[in-house]
């Protein structure tokens, strides 16, 4: 009795059974909707840096973030994934710093597309290292913090960034 073509048969089906349970405990997790405009002192803020900390008595962990576009517009991800878990969170606006004078590199923005907080690391990094370092550290320096609650059925949340004419910056949501 040849027992090869049995097992060749068979072993497509063993492949199949093995794999069927694999997948990542992330992508289990539910995500809904968090989009918004940043603003600052109501004009829209491009380039700017939105990042999502959930706050640790959250059921599901899910720090993500966003760039603004031209008009302010964002919208948070999770990883390579559109949305955030519900919860609280404390939410961190950076202005691009592009704004600044810096050039950003579209092979670091394409990159680090799905992970918000690293492109605005590595956005840090190039300017500390480029001619505009200065006026670049300078504008890294000034961010917002704001406190947020994500909904079960998602959130368009905004948020304004004051600064007054000192440097001083206040935040208003």
């Amino acid at each position: 009795m040849n027992r090869r073509p049995t097992t060749r048969r068979l072993a497509p089906i063993a492949i199949l059974m093995l794999t069927a349970g694999c997948g990542h405990p992330d992508d289990a997790v539910a995500l809904v909707p968090v989009k918004g405009t940043i603003t600052r002192n109501g004009e829209p803020l491009a380039n700017a840096s939105v990042s999502f900390m959930p706050d640790p008595g959250n059921p599901d962990q899910t720090p993500g973030g966003d760039a603004s576009g031209p008009a302010g517009t964002y919208l948070a991800r999770y990883k390579s994934r559109s949305g955030l878990a519900p919860g609280k969170y404390k939410v961190i606006v950076t202005p691009g710093l592009d704004a600044a004078g810096v050039l950003v590199d579209s092979n670091v923005q394409e990159a680090f597309k799905d992970d918000p907080i690293m492109l605005g690391e590595m956005q840090r990094s190039a300017a500390s290292s480029s001619k505009a370092g200065r006026k670049a550290k300078k504008a890294a320096e000034f961010k917002a913090e704001f406190e947020a609650e994500v909904a079960s059925d998602g959130a368009t949340l905004d948020f304004d960034v004051k600064q007054a004419v000192s440097g001083k910056q206040t935040a208003s949501r």
